[in-house]
């Protein structure tokens, strides 16, 4: 094709594709909806028919007649991801030329409130007039309807749009796999568990480990947030039912199930592990005063996750998608080198012909980027088989990338939608995208791993430095981090087996699924450490205000009551105000719940007539906390002195006796003396 007829195609096509209306042109409070559940051929080629089936929903109030699903596609095709992604931006829906010849479309006649319809149209390719191959066509329905005032426009009431690759057999098959990224979509206060039980038994949830199971091993890759493991495991026993969860032991035997079968996959798997519940990384990198400590908590909450459920991978890094910036990724690389995923916002430079996959140098070395290249959303809802298209897709620009760029490492490898539901016969469709025999050669199946192993190119272009994308902020930071003091502290004193593992309690709060609820969230924060500090206010020391020793040495009683419903293990520390008591500290007890357990303190004042002591509850580590017990201690030699004075007055009483007894013999011995003088004279 020559360039200007090139141009002139172009402009063709996104002539048409800004020229549509959008999907919510409709008439009056009604509206139609139409998805595509079913196309074939999923490569074009000369002699094929095309053939689409899908249904069509009336999702409003009021009624449509006369209801119709044409066929849409372009006369010529797109030869790069640029162009479709030009053509998407300027436009609000993808289209190309309604094919109006008789037989060629479908009448569904009238849809009241809540009524479906299904379509199939058929048109052969020899009747469409294309260009031929050479790139990927966009293929879709357009419906036309009645409304209930009996107004009909030649504008689409609703559309849905795929699209449909044209190119030669490649002379290599172009890597293609799925990555399916595993974390909790609910609300992380708990209040959706219940739905999230019943969607791993018949939902969404189960069908979207069926879809990942059914990706062959060598081109599926995992994404593993382990906290969906410990959320979901609180549903497995019916006698032990988080607050406000109601469920059969159908339920919690499904529940039980799926995790078996997600830990099976993991293990059969490419399994990258991500941080506990999704850390909010822009939250920590803009407020980075609490972080180091908050990640070490994070790392445990992961690690201890891992070990409880038998699995293991390497580490990578998950940030929203437009959350983002340079300065995270340093971040993330000075904590490791494992592989992060990233959309196209962060590195607006990115091209397809780089690979998905590429190294980011930074201040600490090298960073492996999963870059998610994902065509922008056209109308009508993912399916199957919209996803496979995408794949093919990929592919094809991809083999039209490689031929002409010898350089070029464009893949076709797709990060799925945690919350998307492939329904209950996806995952097959899907996976004929990823195979060789499946993808007719335009595909090889490939994983993440296989990419970061096979010397990814470099990126060199710019990457995001700021972002106006809302972020945990610093109060809430710093609650949380207070919070985690607290918690180390309890965890230390408090000996329940069965007490609450508080760095993955803690590690969840930092979620980013907080962030659209940050009040909610605070509230959480400031219930959770007012329960630690009610049980840590719970242990008391007993003591009088003055402790009098009968001498400069000896023991005195102190007591400590433990007022919780739990064991605790707790010492004393003890201080006085002049350094030269001697005053041994006490070493650490356990105490039985409402128990009291008394020490004696021995102390030796010397020359000291007293002191005032400081005692506080202290942990093994000899961490202090809690109020202190405050008393005074007296002696200053009292004793010896009442027992010196005590002795002289014994001897002053002993001392006048001997006196009086005397006197009384001298005075009796007076009188014999002068009788016998007497008679001598």
């Amino acid at each position: 094709m020559t360039i200007r007829a090139w141009l002139t195609a172009l402009v063709v096509a996104v002539s048409l594709l800004v020229g549509a209306p959008g999907p919510s042109a409709t008439a009056s409070d009604g509206s139609l909806g139409v998805r595509i559940d079913g196309l074939t051929p999923s490569r074009l080629s000369a002699d094929a028919t095309i053939t689409m089936s899908g249904i069509v929903r009336n999702t409003g109030s009021t009624p449509w007649t006369s209801v119709q699903a044409y066929l849409v596609i372009p006369r010529t095709p797109f030869q790069s991801r640029g162009q479709i992604e030009s053509a998407i931006e300027d436009g609000q829906s993808y289209t190309g030329e309604r094919v109006i010849d008789a037989g060629s479309f479908a009448e569904l006649g009238d849809l009241a409130p809540g009524a479906v319809r299904q379509f199939t149209v058929s048109v052969p390719v020899s009747r469409l007039g294309l260009s031929g191959p050479g790139g990927v066509y966009p293929v879709g329905v357009q419906v036309l309807a009645t409304d209930e005032e009996g107004q009909r426009s030649n504008d689409a009431v609703a559309r849905a749009t795929t699209f449909l690759p044209w190119v030669p057999d490649p002379a290599a098959p172009v890597p293609a796999g799925l990555v399916w990224p595993f974390t909790p979509t609910w609300e992380p206060d708990g209040s959706e568990l219940e739905e999230a039980a019943r969607s791993v038994q018949q939902g969404q949830l189960r069908h979207y480990l069926d879809a990942a199971a059914a990706t062959p091993r060598e081109g599926r890759s995992i994404v593993l947030d382990p906290s969906i493991l410990d959320d979901l495991t609180r549903l497995t026993d019916p006698e032990n039912l988080p607050k406000g969860v109601d469920l059969t032991a159908a339920e919690t035997a499904a529940v039980t199930d799926w995790l078996a079968d997600l830990r099976g996959l993991a293990l059969d798997s490419a399994t990258w592990i991500v941080s506990y519940a999704r850390p909010d990384e822009l939250a920590l990198s803009r407020y980075p005063e609490n972080a180091e400590t908050l990640w070490k908590r994070v790392d445990r909450a992961t690690d201890d996750s891992l070990a409880d459920n038998a699995l293991s991978g390497p580490r990578a890094s998950w940030p929203t998608i437009a959350g983002t910036t340079l300065a995270m990724l340093e971040d993330i690389r000075a904590r490791g080198d494992g592989p992060t995923l990233v959309s196209r916002q962060t590195l607006p430079g990115w091209e397809p012909r780089l690979g998905s996959v590429v190294n980011l140098e930074t201040l600490n070395g090298p960073l492996p980027l999963l870059v998610n290249g994902a065509l922008p959303d056209v109308p009508g809802s993912e399916t199957p088989v919209t996803m496979r298209q995408r794949i093919l897709t990929d592919a094809a620009l991809g083999a039209v990338s490689r031929e002409s760029d010898r350089n070029s490492r464009s893949d076709a490898l797709t990060i799925v939608d945690p919350s998307w539901d492939p329904g209950t016969t996806g995952g097959p469709v899907i996976a004929q995208a990823v195979t060789t025999s499946g993808s007719g050669g335009l595909t090889r199946p490939v994983t993440a791993t296989d990419l970061t192993r096979s010397a990814p190119l470099n990126y060199s272009g710019d990457v995001v430095e700021e972002v106006d994308t809302r972020s945990l902020g610093a109060a809430t930071l710093d609650s949380i981090a207070n919070l985690s003091e607290v918690a180390d502290l309890h965890d230390s004193v408090v000996v329940d087996p069965t007490r609450a593992d508080h760095d993955r309690d803690i590690a969840a709060l930092m979620s980013v699924r907080w962030r659209p609820n940050t009040t909610a969230l605070d509230q959480r924060v400031s219930r959770e450490l007012a329960a630690l500090e009610s049980d840590l206010d719970s242990i008391s020391i007993d003591s009088p205000s003055t402790i009098t020793l009968s001498s400069s040495r000896g023991g005195f009683p102190l007591t400590l009551a433990n007022e919780t419903d739990k064991t605790v293990r707790v010492g004393l520390d003890l201080v006085a105000d002049n350094p030269s008591l001697e005053l041994d500290d006490i070493e650490v007890v356990e105490i039985d719940a409402g128990e009291r357990h008394t020490f004696t303190v021995q102390v030796d004042l010397g020359d000291q007539t007293s002191s005032t002591v400081s005692a506080r509850l202290a942990t093994d580590a000899g961490v202090t906390f809690g109020e202190p017990a405050v008393f005074n201690i007296r002696s200053s030699n009292v004793g010896l002195i009442v027992w010196a004075a005590m002795a002289a007055a014994g001897l002053l009483v002993v001392a006048t006796w001997a006196r009086r007894f005397l006197g009384r013999r001298r005075r009796a011995a007076a009188p014999e003396a002068d009788g016998f003088e007497g008679p001598d004279e």
